[in-house]
């Protein structure tokens, strides 16, 4: 009895002892240990990059960094101050890791005080929180030797998957801030419109246009320039049409002196098909599309024009009406696709971290047997890619259709490609031949035959300089798409600010940039820009539900056609009965009415029970995964911890009795 009584005040005193070791080890761990990190993320998602170290060490003048936030955020909405405390770590960590170079100041701007003011001078949004105009502040603000500002208004937490880049980003700018030149050659309204650009009206360019003037200096090139302004390295084209041969000339001679081209073509642009104004003037079929065919060819690929490419496997879900019209139903569109890490190549900078890519009726590169570069896949279609006509889409496309007329390619289609090697000109015999102003008999004639003079010496200065093959290396990337830039196939509008501003849904804005970067030869932070996972799908869960669709489908399809006769040969009949003008019907017709009447009736409830039984299939899954990770798994663990406490029991028993 007594050795009992000394166990239980053993004991107790070892849980006090316990207790008292806790609270002092963390109190010890919150000072010894506050930079500490375990970061177990699939992706280290929270743990300070390589390449952001590279970036902070590389630092050659003193950069301040000022942190703004009111402690009024975290008192009123405590999962800001949680974020908040992020933020100002990972701060500290690019300070800790620049040698002294960062200098981290942080600021609790109060009404009415200096700090206050020094935060609007910079800037940074301020945000009211009540009727009395108080605002508060949670942004930072950059500046290097020279004056140079970097800001991040307002940390959206929207943005937490790029935190650790926006950071970065205005870091490598303070330490680099001379901005490469870039052409942009395009066909697409991505600028905005004249108004948004003048800055007397809300700004609508797009979203890839915007973030590339934060990492270039953007030189605008018309569709008929003659050639590539001094100065710039890099061309970006995006969706290319009617480029007349001297631009074309312009465009083969800067890659052949090495300068480096991002092409994003299309056999149909769907953004532009959607265009109220451009199908008011009556767009003709194939008006959607654009090319670079001439180029295309002497350098060893083409996109076929009169292809689509598709991808059951990357097929992204929808809402259709059925061929009744009466209702919606999901269905795989395989024309828009979601083109997941194993449709990206893994061995190019540009595409290492992306894991996800939304794309629009995308058309693909062939390789042709006369390649003159060398052709490196970056984007690809899965073993379930394919084909459809683009005739399918030339108006509004019917989902259905073309899930029926996909036809599987033997295997993956190419939707992105770099091209390197040595190539020869697309002009062998040289610049195009200068054009009379105005007409052969008018060029001869006083002041206009002058300019044609002009012209043919400028001719004759482009033929002297005339390359026949390169003179470097050639850096292409080409792009079977076009939409995949638009905001709305990567972007959601946040609601907040009513959709002034937007969240990133996939890594296209983070494919289009890393490209330029990468051509620049800034591409630095490329890898931070895609971190993390949009997504995590369940790919066998995927492959499960699409079989089950799939077992339906064909019987669905065959069901279809039949109702699809069926109506028809009743219509016609009635009509043919119609145009008899007969008021009495015979009793053949009556007869052959009343059957064709059961037989859509049957047909109609067959396929009725056909689309039930799959919906009961998918439901009967998502059921069955469901039950399996609420209930199986933590059942699993109870019956686990119930049989270790069972033979801890039985362990201790013999010894009590002894």
């Amino acid at each position: 009895m007594e050795r009992f009584r000394q166990r239980n005040l053993f004991a107790r005193l070892a849980l006090v002892l316990l207790a008292v070791l806790f609270v002092a080890g963390v109190s010890l761990s919150d000072r010894l240990l506050r930079h500490a990190r375990l970061d177990l993320t699939e992706e280290g998602a929270f743990t300070l990059a390589e390449d952001s170290k590279r970036v902070v060490r590389e630092i050659d003048e003193p950069i301040v960094l000022r942190f703004y936030f009111s402690s009024r955020i975290a008192r009123e909405i405590p999962q800001v101050g949680v974020y908040a405390r992020h933020v100002r770590d990972l701060l500290e960590e690019f300070a800790t890791h620049s040698d002294g170079k960062i200098d981290l100041q942080i600021f609790d701007p109060e009404p009415f005080t200096d700090a206050e003011d020094r935060a609007d001078s910079f800037g940074l949004q301020g945000l009211p929180v009540d009727r009395s105009g108080e605002r508060v502040f949670f942004g930072l603000a950059g500046t290097n030797s020279t004056d140079d500002v970097e800001l991040i208004p307002f940390f959206d937490e929207s943005r937490e998957r790029d935190l650790e880049y926006d950071i970065a980003h205005a870091v490598y700018s303070l330490a680099n801030p001379e901005l490469p030149a870039v052409g942009l050659i395009t066909g697409l309204p991505i600028a905005g419109s004249p108004m948004s650009q003048s800055g007397r009206g809300r700004n609508d360019a797009w979203t890839i246009y915007n973030l590339l003037l934060k990492s270039v200096d953007v030189r605008q090139i018309v569709s008929t320039a003659t050639s590539v302004p001094e100065g710039v390295d890099v061309v970006v084209l995006v969706h290319p049409k009617a480029l007349t041969d001297e631009t074309l000339y312009a465009l083969d001679q800067f890659v052949l002196r090495g300068g480096k081209l991002l092409v994003f073509v299309d056999p149909h642009s769907e953004g532009e098909a959607q265009n109220p104004e451009l199908l008011r003037r009556g767009m003709p079929p194939g008006g959607f599309a654009s090319n670079l065919g001439r180029l295309f060819e002497v350098w060893g690929i083409e996109m076929p024009a009169g292809e689509l490419a598709g991808d059951v496997g990357f097929a992204r879900r929808v809402q259709v009406p059925d061929r009744s019209r009466t209702r919606l139903m999901a269905i795989d569109y395989p024309l828009w696709l979601g083109v997941d890490r194993s449709g990206i190549a893994r061995g190019d900078s540009i595409a290492n971290e992306l894991s996800l890519l939304n794309i629009a009726s995308p058309g693909h590169i062939r390789t042709l047997e006369s390649a003159g570069a060398t052709v490196t896949p970056l984007v690809t279609t899965s073993k379930d890619g394919g084909t459809v006509p683009v005739s399918l889409v030339h108006g509004p496309a019917d989902p259905v259709a073309v899930l029926h007329a996909f036809k599987p390619a033997e295997a993956p289609l190419v939707l992105a490609a770099r091209l390197s090697g040595e190539v020869e000109s697309a002009f062998p015999d040289g610049p195009p031949e200068p054009k009379p102003k105005d007409g052969g008999e008018q060029a001869a004639e006083g002041e206009e035959a002058e300019i044609d003079e002009e012209a043919r010496a400028a001719w004759e200065a482009l033929k002297a300089a005339h390359l026949a093959r390169s003179t470097a290396p050639m850096d292409v990337i080409a792009v079977a798409d076009v939409d995949m830039l638009a905001d709305p196939m990567w972007m959601v509008p946040n609601r907040l600010d009513g959709g002034l501003t937007g969240q990133a849904v996939a890594d296209n804005g983070a494919f289009f940039l890393n490209a330029v970067e990468n051509m620049t030869g800034r591409d630095d932070l490329s890898s931070l820009r895609s971190r993390g996972s949009f997504q995590r799908p369940f790919t066998l869960v995927e492959k499960i539900r699409r079989e089950a669709e799939n077992k339906h489908r064909k019987k669905e399809k065959e069901l279809l056609d039949r109702l699809e006769e069926a109506m028809r040969r009743l219509n016609q009949l009635e009509r043919d009965s119609a145009a008899g003008e007969q008021v009495v019907l015979t009793a053949s017709q009556a007869d052959s009415l009343k059957t064709m009447r059961a037989d859509v009736i049957r047909l109609r409830r067959e396929l009725r029970d056909v689309q039930h039984r799959l919906r009961r299939d998918v439901e009967a899954l998502t059921s069955w995964l469901e039950l399996v990770n609420i209930a199986l798994v933590p059942a699993l663990v109870a019956v686990f911890a119930a049989v270790v406490a069972f033979a801890r029991r039985a362990r201790r028993r013999p010894v009590q009795e002894a």
